[in-house]
């Protein structure tokens, strides 16, 4: 194709030539070696955010359909010998369409499923901030739900993030992309707040700190020991026919605390402790010594923020809200008293309605002889949509993925108890995948056309 002016008849011979192919596509395999090696270093989601969803991706892979469009364009009007030649770059062209379909419209998410419960929501990457207010301290409605990506664009003292609401406003002053949290329990002058106490049981054998705090002051907290359990709230009043002990606050000074035995009927004691004081529980002989007693108290985290990822690391962001600073971990919530309303802010992975149950029926798990490493587990699930009157049961293995609902559920970890071990919920990757058909499209009439080249180039030289 030759156009009449010299300028642009230069532009597009640059646009159909290798000089801007070859650069193109070398840049998209630096490009990919980068993100591999970024995955490497820190874990997939840096690796989307800084290499394959960035804008030198985006740029690269556009160039590159501009300068496929161009090569076939330029080939104007066609001829037979040049299908083959067509049909390998519309091959190219279609599978990278497939790829913008998946990046735009697909989803890629974890779902974690009690033993013998059930969920419908999914966790994404992609992360939000939501605020719920409340006027009366009871009912609480939605006020403020953003998509944030800070990430990108970290906020800073000088340059916050900021949340309007009314007469009160929420800052962001600080973000880390891999924090490692300690819990630290304050004095909170909130009075909905639970209470927290230090502890130490002590025996022969066990010589054990530990710290339990109430989220609410009607909530019970519980530190699992295996054989006994410690429970901070209110004590219940049928037998519990464990070997437990409730601490129930009863004013500033002291709890009332009620031991109830496994193996004694209809059997229980109580009193009263302060901090200081030694309660024998009369289990393996075990007793029990308040070192703290805070009736009203919040946890804080303290943040070390790491350059790299590990199990123990997670994003948060620093809050500060009149005069007062502290941290948010993802995935967690705290409450805010503002002029005339309370709020809870969350910072959240964002959770999509899937439209259907998931409901786990039973979770099995082998474990390599000897150890407590798991060599392969499964889960028999049972998926149903009220909506459309649909359900299927079936077992998802490592290889074995549930499809339904135009999703793909497979198998991914588990969750254990930290105390026993033993499995408490599964954990599944759920991937829908729109763009699929048209990759695999694209594969298809890319695999044709360069057989069809072969096949043109190999009948030119027998002709020959």
């Amino acid at each position: 194709m030759v156009f009449k002016n010299k300028i642009v008849n230069k532009f597009w011979r640059f646009s159909s030539s290798f000089q801007l192919g070859i650069p193109v596509m070398v840049s998209i395999a630096i490009l990919t070696a980068w993100g591999t090696f970024v995955e490497a270093e820190f874990d997939a989601y840096a690796a989307k955010e800084m290499v394959y969803y960035s804008w030198m991706m985006w740029t690269a892979m556009g160039l590159l359909v501009y300068n496929l469009t161009i090569v076939v364009v330029d080939r104007w009007p066609w001829q037979l010998k040049h299908y083959p030649f067509i049909t390998v770059h519309a091959g190219l062209i279609i599978l990278i369409l497939g790829g913008y379909v998946t990046y735009k419209y697909g989803l890629d998410g974890q779902m974690s499923v009690n033993i013998n419960g059930k969920n419908n929501m999914v966790s994404v990457p992609e992360t939000d901030l939501v605020v719920y207010a409340t006027f009366d301290g009871d009912r609480y409605s939605k006020v403020v739900d953003r998509e944030v990506n800070f990430f990108h664009s970290p906020p800073s003292e000088s340059k916050p993030f900021l949340l309007n609401l009314g007469d009160d406003k929420i800052e962001i002053i600080n973000y880390a992309k891999y924090a490692r949290l300690q819990n630290k329990v304050k004095i909170s002058q909130d009075e909905s707040s639970g209470s927290s106490i230090r502890f130490q049981l002590m025996n022969a054998n066990v010589k054990q700190v530990e710290q339990i705090t109430q989220p609410k002051k009607d909530k019970t907290a519980v530190f699992n020991l295996g054989p006994a359990k410690v429970y901070l709230g209110e004590t219940p009043q049928s037998e519990t026919k464990e070997n437990e002990v409730y601490l129930t606050p009863i004013d500033a000074d002291k709890l009332r605390y009620t031991i109830f035995y496994k193996d004694v009927k209809s059997a229980k004691r109580s009193g009263f402790i302060k901090i200081g004081d030694v309660v024998s529980t009369g289990w393996m002989g075990l007793e029990l010594r308040l070192l703290d007693y805070l009736p009203r108290a919040q946890e804080e985290y303290e943040v070390l923020t790491m350059e790299r990822p590990t199990p123990l690391t997670t994003a948060a962001i620093k809050i500060k809200h009149k005069d007062i600073e502290r941290w948010l971990a993802l995935n967690d919530i705290v409450k805010l008293f503002g002029t005339q309303s309370a709020y809870l802010l969350s910072y959240q992975n964002r959770r999509i309605d899937l439209g259907f149950d998931l409901k786990l029926n039973k979770f099995e798990v082998q474990r390599y002889q000897g150890t407590m490493r798991a060599m392969e587990y499964a889960s028999q699930v049972e998926a149903v949509s009220t909506a459309n009157s649909i359900s299927i049961e079936q077992v998802i293995s490592m290889n074995e993925p549930l499809k339904f609902m135009g999703y793909t559920i497979y198998q991914a970890s588990f969750q254990e108890d930290e105390q026993t071990g033993e499995p408490v919920a599964s954990v599944f990757s759920i991937n829908q995948d729109p763009g699929r058909p048209i990759k695999y499209a694209g594969s298809l009439i890319f695999s044709l056309g360069i057989v069809w080249l072969f096949y043109q180039r190999r009948k030119r030289a027998t002709a020959i």
